[in-house]
This record gives structure tokens, C-alpha cells and sequence, in this order.
């Protein structure tokens, strides 16, 4: 385990840089049921920690298919609902405001110099807000995902990557780089921890936050 944490480090000396901001925390729980015929079901759930773990900033349910068209390609669609804690002036309180997210994805992932795997995704998403019924369009984006990990026969699988961000009728706004390992407890269990930053583009605004990330998925 020690060997595989020294890795990580490595993989995330920009990580450093954030510890004097604030540090977040995503945790989540993720099923995923085979349907046959390269189908799959999911559901997932995810509760969003902000301002050094003491404040709940947003609470993610989702469900979504996905497709198997070979060994190499694979594509999927999702709704997400959101509930994001906003400040109410004419209550001076503060809620948690609705917003739905449609996103499709199709993913590609192959062996690279026969000891990293490569993993590349484009993803379309289009995002509502919610107010008291009254639905009104977000924002839209395409993202881009570049996954560099590490196969190997322990349980222990690092990874690397960076998300690149272009809103629709914008501009490529951000990046997110991620750092993690994924362990695999039994066939069907598994977990995933790391943490991410973004970096605004086009701005001379530094990283953001540190975020934390931990998970845990069942598949059968």
C-alpha cells in the first residue's frame, strides 16, 4: 500500500499548493446492475462537503444506461438531479436550489506501452435551473477527459487526468486535474479515493480548491 501511496504523491506534487486554501470533500456510493447484451444500469448518489467539511454545499441523486458497443467503446446517458445550497436575501436563509443535468458520454479506453491503460471521454451536458416549478436553461458543456492509469495484478490501480471544460456559445473555461486509486475489495466491491483542482482558463485567477474524493461502487 505504501508503494502505491508514493505514487500518488508524485503524480500530485500541484496538490501541495492547495492546502492553504480551502479543501473540500465528495463522497459518494454508486450500483451498477449488468442488464445483458452490453446494457448496464446505474444509480448514484453523491454529497458534495465545502468550506473545510462543515457545510453541505450540494447533494447529487442520478440514474442513468449505459452501452457496451465493443471491447474498446462504450456510451452512456444520464439525468442528474441537484440540490446546490443557495442564500435567500428575502428569507435570509439559505436553501437548496433544484437543478436537473441531462449528459450523454462516449468513452474509449485502450493498453498503451502494455502497461497503462488510456482512457478518453467527450461528454455533452445541458443543465436547468429550477425555481418553484419554473424551469429555466443553465448552461451547456462539452468536456473532454484524458485518463492515464496503471494496471497491475495488486488491488491497487492509480490513475491521472484532466478534464478540459468548453461552455457552448463560450469558451473553454476550465480544467480539472484529478489524481486517485482505485481498490478493488472483492469482485463486485470496490472504492476509489484521490482529489482534484480546476484551474479557471483565460483568467490569472490561481487553482481553486483542494477537493478530496472518496467512493464506493457495487456491481452485479
Amino acid at each position: 500500500m505504501k508503494k502505491y501511496l508514493s505514487i500518488l504523491l508524485i503524480m500530485t506534487p500541484g496538490f501541495i499548493l492547495a492546502q492553504e486554501r480551502t479543501t473540500n470533500l465528495w463522497a459518494g456510493v454508486g450500483v451498477t446492475k449488468g442488464l445483458g447484451a452490453g446494457f448496464s444500469a446505474n444509480l448514484n448518489a453523491q454529497w458534495r462537503f465545502t468550506e473545510d467539511f462543515t457545510t453541505l454545499g450540494s447533494y447529487i441523486a442520478e440514474a442513468g444506461v449505459g452501452y457496451k458497443i465493443n471491447k474498446h467503446w462504450r456510451a452512456e446517458l444520464n439525468y442528474r438531479y441537484i440540490g446546490r445550497r443557495k442564500y435567500d436575501k428575502s428569507e435570509a436563509s439559505y436553501y437548496y436550489r433544484p437543478y436537473h443535468r441531462f449528459y450523454g458520454d462516449i468513452s474509449y479506453d485502450r493498453k498503451i506501452f502494455s502497461l497503462l491503460k488510456l482512457d478518453y471521454r467527450i461528454r455533452y451536458q445541458n443543465q436547468f435551473k429550477d425555481d418553484e416549478g419554473s424551469i429555466e436553461n443553465d448552461k451547456s458543456y462539452v468536456r473532454n477527459k484524458l485518463e492515464v492509469s496503471y494496471p497491475n495484478k495488486s488491488r491497487f490501480t492509480p490513475f491521472v487526468s484532466a478534464d478540459l471544460f468548453y461552455q457552448i456559445k463560450g469558451e473553454f473555461d476550465e480544467i480539472r486535474y484529478r489524481a486517485g486509486v482505485d481498490v478493488k475489495l472483492t469482485k463486485k466491491h470496490s472504492i476509489t479515493a484521490g482529489a482534484f483542482t480546476s484551474q479557471e482558463l483565460g483568467t490569472v485567477t490561481p487553482v481553486k480548491d483542494l477537493t478530496l474524493l472518496v467512493g464506493y461502487k457495487f456491481k452485479f
